[in-house]
């Protein structure tokens, strides 16, 4: 008999923006992490008024459960979701 094969997590793994516009923060799932133990980079940029991000203030390594609480508190906290936002001369 076939064994199921197992589901990675929805894991956030995207932009947000601070509702200032002054910040972008970039959710990146670490390919590198087991499915079952996923681990989440949070990229904290500065931004324009506009949601581009300009210069990396700090990444971070998170667990994917911490990933989750810090994406529902800043949604709740009225940060914005911004589809394919990248800055190929900050990048």
């Amino acid at each position: 008999m076939n064994k199921p094969i197992r589901e990675a997590l929805p894991t956030p793994a995207r932009w947000l923006v601070a509702p200032t516009r002054d910040f972008c923060l970039f959710f990146i799932r670490d390919p590198k992490s087991v499915m079952v133990a996923s681990t989440v980079f949070t990229q904290l940029w500065y931004c324009t008024e506009e949601g581009i991000p300009t210069k990396l203030k700090n990444t971070r390594k998170l667990d994917y459960e911490s990933a989750h609480e810090t994406w529902n508190e800043l949604i709740s906290n009225d940060w914005e979701l911004i589809e394919h936002q990248i800055n190929h001369a900050a990048a």
